[in-house]
């Protein structure tokens, strides 16, 4: 390709091909050469240890009158350089040959090349990816016998160790494989691993810097000596989950594209790797989800530093805010000082400034004020790197979900079940009311200070509370909000009436799942009474029918009935079945399918 010229050093790692007057086409030692010498093979391995990524033909322009050189033209393939040296003898040359003066000769070899470039430029103006990574696919190809379909995700410099002496060279990360290449003084070294081939993977102090040791059933491998060994080691976890995934997946389960999102290039900017990007991005939501108990489905947009005003103790935390397309979530930078979720459904306005919300000591002109509905409740953020920005995104965010509200879903004429304890409570004792009474003072006064609902502040006192005991009375409540289930339930309204009702037509689903949950239906809580009585059977019946008819992918498995019958007895029965989705497939993941790999997994290691 063509490049802007610019002046370089002429060594003795190339050798010159062809060359006239004013031009030289030169090729790079160690390549393309049958029976090279020491210098050729003293190159070729400097190029692979410092994988600098050199191409193998370039182009040199310079005036017999001058002792500088300009590079206009590099390429890694023979076909390419020439054809850049035959529209030099054919475009330049002739004219060159009519200009006396050798300052105006350069002049005009620039002017033309520098035009060259800007056509490429402009006609690559989509291209995503780098060049210095497209080079490094192809040598991924190249080097590696993996499929031609087979996406690259990053690579990374290490070592390799092999007995006790480390070979310097390239680990490539792959969708599928973990690859390394070392070419060392006419020695090289290639591995091909793929990763549901690879049974252990850790990271310990071993040799001479912090070393990750992949394990597989025949061999072990000890790679060391990286940049970032943190990015490098959570990269390989992520993949290696991602093979996990799809080997013990459920048939027809598993989507592919959900783990890695199509690359458009209308949104990528230019990066190394799109594909690590998407996986970055992946893993940043990922953290976001379960750090604020949110849906599966949420993706983070943003997160910026700022201060959180507490109207409890009248002082700023500070901490970051978090954007996503449904919520706007606060962490302070102590951890567990103070939390905060804001739904996007809860909030009415979104201001700079607000006239009855004056604070001393507080500067106006770096604040956004969130409004929510409950209570006319008010959250200041504060001192922002931009301020602007923050606020044009979230009033945009704002005025795309008010505009994405769908109309309400008629509800189905059947009578659902509240929590059961209402109406089996006979054995509650003095004693337990009395305890249930103080905790329920306790709790309706952390209200008041801290607020209520999904947009409560979350501190260190109440995760003190929680330690103590939820009340039964509050039970419904709180599991339902601290879960993350009341996102999935209100961004889902009436779906539950709908599942009862479509469960309930036996012939459309397996009559295997439905017998074995009238097998286990007597056997969930047998020590209570309102699984001896037909309207608490009834409930778990229509539950566990209905989370089959919603996780057709799993249907039931066992110890859903006990789980299922627990959160009845404190929940009504809509936020019984949406806590027991939250359970089932966000905060106990793998536990409760047809193969419980996390239970025996957890088990392992106990």
């Amino acid at each position: 390709m063509w490049v802007k010229p610019s002046e370089i050093l002429v060594t003795g790692f190339w050798s010159t091909d062809r060359a006239n007057p004013y031009f030289a086409l030169q090729r790079r030692r160690g390549h393309d050469e049958e029976h090279g010498g020491f210098t050729s093979l003293f190159v070729a391995t400097i190029d692979s240890v410092l994988d600098s990524k050199t191409n193998r033909y370039r182009i040199l322009h310079q005036r017999p009158d001058s002792e500088v050189y300009h590079l206009i033209a590099e390429a890694d393939t023979k076909e390419e350089i020439e054809e850049h040296w035959s529209w030099i003898e054919e475009n330049l040359l002739p004219t060159l040959g009519g200009i006396e003066a050798g300052v105006d000769v350069t002049d005009y070899v620039q002017c033309k090349i520098k035009s060259l470039c800007a056509q490429v430029d402009e006609a690559e103006i989509d291209d995503f990816e780098s060049d210095k990574f497209k080079n490094a696919t192809k040598k991924f190809h190249k080097l590696f016998n993996v499929p031609i379909d087979e996406k690259l995700v990053t690579y990374y410099s290490c070592s390799y160790w092999r007995g006790r002496v480390p070979r310097q060279g390239w680990l490539y990360l792959s969708v599928n494989y973990l690859c390394f290449y070392s070419y060392l003084l006419g020695k090289d070294i290639t591995i091909v691993l793929k990763f549901t081939d690879i049974t252990s993977l850790e990271r310990l102090q071993a040799y001479v810097s912090e070393t990750i040791r992949i394990g597989t059933r025949f061999h072990v491998h000890d790679f060391s000596m990286f940049r970032n060994i943190d990015e490098t080691y959570q990269m390989m976890e992520q993949l290696a989950n991602f093979a996990a995934k799809k080997l013990l997946s459920e048939k027809g389960a598993f989507r592919e594209e959900d783990f890695f999102p199509a690359v458009t290039k209308k949104t990528a900017p230019k990066v190394i790797s799109q594909l690590k990007r998407d996986l970055d991005a992946k893993t940043r939501s990922e953290l976001y989800q379960c750090r604020f108990r949110l849906p599966a489905t949420e993706r983070l947009d943003g997160e910026v530093a700022c201060h959180l005003h507490t109207s409890y103790n009248r002082s700023n935390v500070s901490g970051k805010l978090y954007i996503s397309l449904n919520f706007v979530c606060f962490a302070s930078r102590v951890y567990h000082q103070v939390n905060l979720i804001i739904p996007f459904r809860d909030i009415v306005a979104i201001k700079k400034q607000s006239d009855d919300v004056i604070l001393p000591d507080i500067d106006t002109q770096s604040t956004i004020i969130i409004t929510i509905k409950e209570q006319a409740g008010k959250f200041l953020f504060l001192n922002f790197v931009d301020r602007e920005f923050v606020y044009e995104k979230l009033l945009n965010i704002l005025s795309q979900y008010e505009e994405a509200k769908s109309a309400d879903v008629d509800i189905s004429e059947i009578t659902l079940s509240p929590p059961l304890y209402l109406q089996f409570n006979s054995n509650y004792t003095e004693e337990r009311l009395t305890l249930e009474k103080e905790r329920e003072t306790l709790w309706n006064m952390h209200f008041t200070t801290y607020g209520r609902g999904s947009t409560m502040y979350r501190t260190n006192e109440l995760y003190e509370l929680i330690f103590q005991g939820i009340p039964d009375s509050l039970r419904n409540e709180l599991w339902l909000i601290f879960s993350g289930a009341i996102h999935d339930k209100a961004a889902n309204p009436n779906i539950y009436h709908k599942l009862v009702q479509q469960s309930s037509l036996v012939k459309t689903y397996h009559d295997s799942t439905n017998d074995e949950i009238e097998r286990d239906l007597y056997r969930a809580l047998p020590d209570q009474k309102a699984f001896q009585n037909e309207s608490g059977i009834s409930a778990l019946r229509r539950l566990l029918r209905a989370y089959a008819c919603h996780n057709t992918d799993v249907g039931y498995c066992q110890a859903m009935n006990i789980i299922g019958g627990v959160l009845l007895l404190y929940m009504n029965e809509e936020d019984a079945f949406w806590t027991l989705a939250a359970l089932c497939e966000r905060l106990l993941p793998d536990y409760y399918n047809t193969k419980v790999v996390g239970a025996l997994i957890d088990q392992g290691i106990l």
